[in-house]
Protein backbone atom coordinates (compact mmCIF):
# COMPACT_ATOMS: atom_id res chain seq x y z
CA UNK A 1 0.00 0.00 0.00
CA UNK A 2 2.56 2.68 0.76
CA UNK A 3 4.35 1.74 -2.71
CA UNK A 4 0.98 2.56 -4.19
CA UNK A 5 1.13 5.56 -2.35
CA UNK A 6 4.32 6.87 -2.98
CA UNK A 7 3.78 6.16 -6.60
CA UNK A 8 0.94 8.31 -7.12
CA UNK A 9 3.20 11.21 -4.84
CA UNK A 10 5.49 11.14 -7.41
CA UNK A 11 5.32 13.63 -10.34
CA UNK A 12 5.29 11.79 -13.43
CA UNK A 13 8.93 11.78 -15.31
CA UNK A 14 9.02 14.16 -18.50
CA UNK A 15 12.32 13.92 -20.89
CA UNK A 16 14.13 16.71 -20.46
CA UNK A 17 14.81 18.48 -24.04
CA UNK A 18 18.33 17.52 -24.46
CA UNK A 19 17.55 13.94 -24.61
CA UNK A 20 14.35 14.06 -26.35
CA UNK A 21 16.74 15.67 -28.89
CA UNK A 22 18.34 12.23 -29.24
CA UNK A 23 15.17 10.55 -29.48
CA UNK A 24 14.93 11.40 -32.96
CA UNK A 25 17.19 8.08 -33.42
CA UNK A 26 14.53 5.50 -32.17
CA UNK A 27 14.30 2.68 -34.17
CA UNK A 28 16.46 0.86 -36.93
CA UNK A 29 19.17 2.19 -39.62
CA UNK A 30 20.69 1.10 -42.36
CA UNK A 31 24.45 2.86 -42.14
CA UNK A 32 26.59 3.49 -44.95
CA UNK A 33 29.33 5.49 -44.95
CA UNK A 34 33.53 5.35 -44.42
CA UNK A 35 36.13 4.92 -41.15
CA UNK A 36 39.10 6.62 -41.49
CA UNK A 37 38.44 6.85 -45.56
CA UNK A 38 37.53 2.90 -45.39
CA UNK A 39 33.83 2.29 -46.60
CA UNK A 40 32.45 0.98 -43.37
CA UNK A 41 28.84 -0.71 -44.41
CA UNK A 42 26.38 -0.98 -40.73
CA UNK A 43 23.52 -1.24 -39.06
CA UNK A 44 22.13 0.71 -35.79
CA UNK A 45 19.17 0.58 -32.98
CA UNK A 46 17.93 3.71 -30.68
CA UNK A 47 16.31 2.51 -27.73
CA UNK A 48 14.87 3.65 -24.79
CA UNK A 49 15.69 2.30 -21.24
CA UNK A 50 14.62 2.75 -17.53
CA UNK A 51 11.57 4.53 -18.37
CA UNK A 52 12.75 6.99 -20.63
CA UNK A 53 15.84 8.13 -18.44
CA UNK A 54 18.14 7.00 -20.53
CA UNK A 55 18.70 6.34 -24.81
CA UNK A 56 21.01 3.77 -26.40
CA UNK A 57 22.46 4.04 -30.06
CA UNK A 58 23.81 0.40 -31.17
CA UNK A 59 25.94 0.44 -34.27
CA UNK A 60 27.64 -2.85 -35.30
CA UNK A 61 29.36 -2.98 -38.36
CA UNK A 62 28.39 -5.68 -41.65
CA UNK A 63 31.46 -5.81 -43.64
CA UNK A 64 34.75 -7.35 -42.95
CA UNK A 65 36.17 -5.58 -40.11
CA UNK A 66 34.70 -6.53 -36.89
CA UNK A 67 33.04 -3.38 -34.91
CA UNK A 68 30.13 -2.50 -32.07
CA UNK A 69 29.32 0.04 -29.97
CA UNK A 70 27.01 0.81 -27.90
CA UNK A 71 26.38 4.75 -27.05
CA UNK A 72 23.95 5.08 -23.70
CA UNK A 73 22.83 8.91 -23.73
CA UNK A 74 21.08 10.97 -20.74
CA UNK A 75 20.23 14.36 -19.53
CA UNK A 76 22.78 16.88 -18.54
CA UNK A 77 22.87 18.93 -15.75
CA UNK A 78 21.00 22.04 -18.00
CA UNK A 79 17.69 21.33 -20.14
CA UNK A 80 19.68 21.51 -23.38
CA UNK A 81 22.84 19.15 -22.44
CA UNK A 82 23.34 15.84 -23.30
CA UNK A 83 25.90 13.10 -21.65
CA UNK A 84 26.96 9.95 -22.54
CA UNK A 85 28.81 6.92 -22.26
CA UNK A 86 30.72 5.42 -25.45
CA UNK A 87 31.54 1.64 -25.06
CA UNK A 88 32.88 -0.44 -28.07
CA UNK A 89 34.71 -3.53 -29.02
CA UNK A 90 38.23 -1.56 -28.13
CA UNK A 91 37.57 -2.28 -24.73
CA UNK A 92 37.80 -0.65 -21.38
CA UNK A 93 35.54 2.03 -19.91
CA UNK A 94 37.56 5.00 -18.93
CA UNK A 95 37.20 8.88 -18.60
CA UNK A 96 37.55 9.69 -22.59
CA UNK A 97 34.57 7.21 -22.79
CA UNK A 98 32.13 10.17 -21.04
CA UNK A 99 31.17 12.38 -23.34
CA UNK A 100 29.67 15.72 -22.98
CA UNK A 101 27.82 17.70 -25.53
CA UNK A 102 24.25 19.53 -26.24
CA UNK A 103 21.12 20.27 -28.56
CA UNK A 104 22.38 22.05 -31.76
CA UNK A 105 19.32 23.19 -34.41
CA UNK A 106 19.40 20.47 -36.22
CA UNK A 107 20.43 17.49 -34.05
CA UNK A 108 23.07 17.56 -31.10
CA UNK A 109 26.74 17.38 -30.49
CA UNK A 110 28.89 15.34 -28.05
CA UNK A 111 32.27 15.61 -27.14
CA UNK A 112 34.84 12.84 -26.10
CA UNK A 113 38.46 13.85 -24.26
CA UNK A 114 41.31 12.19 -24.60
CA UNK A 115 44.55 12.54 -23.51
CA UNK A 116 45.90 13.58 -27.20
CA UNK A 117 42.80 14.11 -29.09
CA UNK A 118 38.95 15.74 -28.61
CA UNK A 119 36.99 14.03 -31.24
CA UNK A 120 33.26 15.33 -31.94
CA UNK A 121 30.66 13.72 -32.86
CA UNK A 122 28.00 15.61 -34.12
CA UNK A 123 24.44 14.24 -35.38
CA UNK A 124 22.55 16.22 -37.71
CA UNK A 125 18.92 15.56 -39.20
CA UNK A 126 19.35 14.49 -42.90
CA UNK A 127 16.06 14.15 -44.73
CA UNK A 128 14.26 11.47 -42.92
CA UNK A 129 17.52 10.06 -41.77
CA UNK A 130 20.25 11.50 -40.20
CA UNK A 131 24.10 12.43 -40.81
CA UNK A 132 26.83 11.10 -38.00
CA UNK A 133 30.38 13.00 -38.66
CA UNK A 134 33.25 12.42 -35.80
CA UNK A 135 35.89 14.75 -36.35
CA UNK A 136 39.10 14.25 -34.66
CA UNK A 137 40.61 17.37 -33.38
CA UNK A 138 44.65 16.63 -32.29
CA UNK A 139 46.38 19.40 -30.55
CA UNK A 140 48.11 21.86 -32.77
CA UNK A 141 46.98 20.21 -35.98
CA UNK A 142 43.92 21.03 -38.22
CA UNK A 143 40.26 18.83 -37.61
CA UNK A 144 39.98 16.16 -39.39
CA UNK A 145 36.76 13.73 -40.69
CA UNK A 146 37.58 10.46 -38.41
CA UNK A 147 34.39 8.74 -39.76
CA UNK A 148 31.07 10.16 -41.47
CA UNK A 149 27.97 8.18 -41.52
CA UNK A 150 24.25 8.37 -43.67
CA UNK A 151 21.67 6.59 -41.18
CA UNK A 152 18.56 5.87 -43.23
CA UNK A 153 15.18 4.47 -41.70
CA UNK A 154 15.13 0.05 -42.21
CA UNK A 155 12.78 -2.97 -40.60
CA UNK A 156 14.78 -4.34 -37.57
CA UNK A 157 13.89 -7.83 -38.97
CA UNK A 158 17.08 -9.97 -38.18
CA UNK A 159 19.28 -7.48 -36.58
CA UNK A 160 21.15 -8.67 -34.02
CA UNK A 161 23.50 -6.78 -31.45
CA UNK A 162 25.43 -8.20 -29.04
CA UNK A 163 25.01 -5.33 -26.08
Amino acid sequence: MLTFMLMLATPAYTVPPGLAGVAGLQGCWRVSGQVQGKDSPSIARGEWHLGRRYFTLHLRATGSDPYEAAITYGAGEKPPAIGSVFSDTFGGLYEPSLGLGELEQDGFVQRYRFADATYVNRFSRSGTGWRWTITEEIKEKPPSVFADYRLRAASCRGMKFDY
